[in-house]
């Protein structure tokens, strides 16, 4: 996790030049042309992003397959001797023979003897690679081994980022992901397709984590919530146009070419997009910083911040961040309410995210068009975080973060435990466990928009990003483990795994009773604000999307 201003402030108070830098950018242009402008193009870096990050619900989606062991025959050699085929039955997995004289055979699948019942042109990994029967957990394999390489990139590019700068890291994991996309594209078997995406998946957390710091680096906590709320709308219009390019193109080849090819189009980033002024600051380019607040200012017509610039520069040459405390991932540990408050932030981050990813690659398995199932619960997903845009305003944290937690976990159990097939009234029970599901979904992307806010709430100043970085480590385990929760579906129930989500979010609604509120309330700044805390007033932080 990239960290805003790298140098943590003391435990008596927060960083004089962090204060300053706030002041500086206030008199560029709260939200002026310049800040728009740049914002919306790093919003369209999600779109790469979410593509390959739910893609899969469709690369393995699994397709109706039969086994033609045999063809077509009427005579079959059995113990050196012809034997006449009376009959044939053709399973998933392996085809019956039925022999003169009673003879009955079960002959296993070989690669390349299945047969698919596609949705049209459809194509997907499985269908490519026979991934089913023995191989059938290959499918679900693909997606946990991406989000290992999300961990990776997590870890990685959180460090290289504040080692060489937000926009040298963003450019680099916006552009080498469209090479690698194509060669996904070209893949010959199931190994290299894994293995690309894992590289892949180590770029895109990269960009996210770019991303995400460029955004909060660049506006003041004021404007910040706002703009996390913004960036997570990005985040569902572009769940939206996966199911639209999925439904479109129907083959995985060259959808693959449609989620990677358009960043192409992303070159002139390269002289729009500027290193972050935080960082140039903290990182002692001034002369670097001057040409940026000089630039910003002539592009939004306001007078140069002599003032506020030199203040800053007055603070930065004398380095008094530098002689400040740091603070490491054992300070989330050592005092009692913090300690308390981060256990209970990873479980809910971690089970918040495994819904999340749960219930985005299930539905494409469920009862009815799997294309219309996607598109709704992306709708439904986009709702809930406009939805979340007045929540944050007007609701207490505690109680939205626990109605969107219920919601979930009374939809999900609801969904998992109706019974297949038809009432006697007629009621398509499977189609209605479907639409439970989305509900559920619905509900659980609101609580993945809530909890980001919620976090950088209850985590003091002083170790905010530290927090941050932690619970979105849990995100990523939760990316790595809802694939293989969903393959209980195949030895218990298809719905078995809807329950386990649903049971999962029940306990985050749980959770979030132990954990303090914080709206209207001012952020605490300090580890010791947290262990004695005192009646105070609000102030917002940048909401982030998800990591």
């Amino acid at each position: 996790m990239a960290t805003v201003d790298k140098p943590g402030a003391t435990d008596d108070e927060v960083s004089p030049l962090s204060v300053k830098m706030d002041e500086l950018i206030g008199e560029l242009g709260k939200t002026g042309r310049f800040q728009i402008l740049v914002f919306i193009l790093l919003c369209f870096n999600y779109c790469p992003l979410v593509f390959n990050h739910v893609i899969m619900a469709f690369f393995g989606a699994r397709i109706a397959h039969t086994c033609h062991a045999v063809g077509n025959t009427s005579f079959f050699t059995h113990n050196s001797i012809n034997k006449t085929v009376i009959g044939q039955e053709y399973g998933q997995c392996d085809t019956k023979l039925f022999l003169e004289d009673g003879v009955n055979l079960t002959l296993d699948c070989k690669p390349g003897q299945w047969t698919y019942d596609p949705d049209g042109r459809e194509t997907t990994i499985g269908t490519e690679w026979d991934l089913v029967c023995d191989d059938d957990s290959l499918r679900s394999l693909a997606t946990t081994i991406y989000f290992c390489g999300v961990m990776v990139g997590g870890l990685l590019f959180g460090y290289l980022s504040d080692r060489f700068g937000r926009r040298p890291i963003m450019l680099a994991t916006l552009y080498a992901p469209v090479a690698i996309g194509l060669g996904i594209h070209f893949v010959p078997s199931y190994t290299w397709f894994v293995c690309l995406r894992f590289v892949e998946g180590i770029f895109l957390q990269g960009l996210q984590i770019s991303t995400y710091v460029l955004v909060a680096e660049m506006f003041v906590p004021a404007y910040r919530s706002f703009a996390g709320a913004i960036l997570e709308c990005f985040w569902g219009g572009s769940v939206i146009a996966v199911a639209a390019l999925a439904y479109l193109i129907r083959d995985w080849r060259y959808i693959q070419l449609a989620i990677s090819l358009p960043s192409s189009l992303a070159l002139f980033y390269i002289c729009v997009i500027h290193e972050s002024l935080r960082w140039l600051i903290m990182h002692g380019r001034l002369e670097d910083a001057e040409k940026y607040v000089t630039k910003v200012t002539t592009f939004n017509r306001k007078v140069f911040p002599t003032e506020s610039w030199e203040s800053v520069r007055s603070v930065a040459e004398t380095k008094e961040a530098s002689s400040q405390q740091q603070y490491t991932f054992i300070d989330l540990f050592k005092t009692p309410q913090i300690r308390k408050r981060s256990i209970l932030l990873f479980y809910i981050w971690f089970a918040v995210a495994v819904g999340y990813y749960g219930l985005t690659f299930k539905i494409t398995s469920l009862a009815g068009n799997k294309y219309l199932s996607f598109f709704i619960g992306a709708c439904v997903e986009m709702l809930a975080y406009l939805m979340d845009i007045y929540v944050m305003v007007k609701i207490k944290r505690r109680v939205a973060i626990t109605s969107f937690a219920l919601l979930a976990a009374v939809t999900c159990i609801i969904a998992g435990a109706l019974p297949p097939g038809e009432t006697d009234s007629g009621v398509d029970m499977t189609l209605l466990s479907t639409g439970f599901a989305i509900v559920g979904r619905f509900a659980v992307g609101g609580l993945f928009s809530l909890i980001f806010m919620y976090t950088s709430e209850v985590y003091p100043t002083v170790i905010r990003n530290i927090g941050m970085g932690t619970c979105a480590f849990w995100t990523r385990v939760g990316g790595v483990v809802a694939p293989q929760i969903n393959r209980l579906g195949q030895h218990t129930s298809e719905t078995a795994p809807i329950i386990v989500f649903g049971v999962m979010t029940l306990i985050v609604a749980v959770a979030t009773v132990f954990l303090p509120e914080t709206h209207e309330k001012k952020l605490p700044n300090t580890i010791k604000e947290v262990e004695h805390p005192g009646g105070i007033t609000r102030t917002p932080v940048f909401v982030e999307t998800r990591m």
